[in-house]
């Protein structure tokens, strides 16, 4: 790959072809300019021609990424935030500084381009494609379930699922719409996630669940409503984890170690859940936490 501003010794594209170079933005077929010349209208950029010559200008995982090129080429709006830390680390910011400080290297500004672009491309992919027919595969297979449940006036959707996958509860979060997720791994350990934006009141779910624990366990706990429901670890059940700065109760979390799987089963942690997020009292968190407490 080599780098022009402009094409050289006044030879067409097509004569450039025939030597074995194939121009990008500088004439013929991949011409932005020239395209949008022929058809009267100021829609393509270069990336989007080539995604259209290639057949995979629809393909979901480049969908935001053909968006981002389309608009930061035309319309000079890579990133439409005005705000000055956006601006500077957002991708059109950092590719500016790379060329202004690789201005006669270009092949390394490309280089470390293509590796956050292929990470991106390869995240979309995922979340795109693999989390849904993942998801889709759970819940034919009986590993994915969806629940209705309802804390105070709030519907809250839920799901519950079998896997391994520490990436699928984000992508039920954010592209199903889920506000709370409980998933068991092939290990045992079973975390519960949920939606921070809900504030969802996970008190009573956790006390509930650490009593169900101790009574698992044969350790005999006699602790005040406050002590089974507060932040962090009760000394004596090690495998729970209240977080409530994230408002998760986690056992284990992503990478477990030496955190001893529950010995709940997955149908007694969810008929917890049935019974007791009706209990919690919704958005308490989020005025805890805003009154500084």
């Amino acid at each position: 790959m080599v780098f022009w501003s402009a094409s050289k010794e006044g030879k067409t594209p097509a004569q450039w072809e025939q030597e074995g170079y194939l121009l990008i933005d500088l004439g013929g077929q991949f011409d932005h300019h020239h395209a949008n010349q022929e058809s009267g209208r100021r829609t393509e950029c270069v990336a989007t021609l080539v995604a259209k010559h290639l057949g995979v200008e629809n393909h979901p995982a480049l969908k935001k990424l053909l968006a981002w090129a389309k608009r930061d080429d035309l319309e000079g709006k890579g990133t439409i935030s005005p705000d000055a830390l956006d601006r500077a680390f957002g991708l059109s910011g950092i590719i500016m500084s790379l060329n202004r400080e690789y201005a006669a290297n270009p092949t390394r500004t490309l280089n470390i381009l293509l590796e956050i672009i292929h990470a991106h491309v390869r995240e979309e992919f995922r979340r795109q494609v693999e989390f849904p027919q993942e998801w889709q595969t759970l819940q034919k297979t009986g590993k994915g379930k969806l629940l209705n449940l309802k804390q105070g006036n709030a519907e809250l959707r839920a799901a519950i699922l079998e896997s391994d996958n520490t990436s699928l509860p984000g992508f039920l979060r954010a592209a199903e719409d889920v506000d709370l997720i409980v998933q068991r791994r092939s290990s045992g350990h079973t975390n519960i996630i949920t939606k921070q934006l809900r504030s969802i009141d996970l008190k009573p779910v956790v006390a509930a669940i650490r009593r169900a624990e101790a009574q698992a366990t044969s350790v005999g706990l006699n602790l005040e409503q406050a002590e089974w429901e507060k932040p962090g670890r009760v000394e004596a059940l090690p495998m729970w984890f209240y977080d409530d700065a994230a408002n998760t109760l986690q056992n284990g979390g992503v990478s477990p170690q030496d955190i001893p799987p529950t010995r709940l089963s997955l149908d007694q942690i969810v008929t917890i859940l049935n019974t007791e997020i009706p209990k919690g009292v919704i958005g308490s968190l989020k005025r805890k936490k805003e009154q500084g407490q």
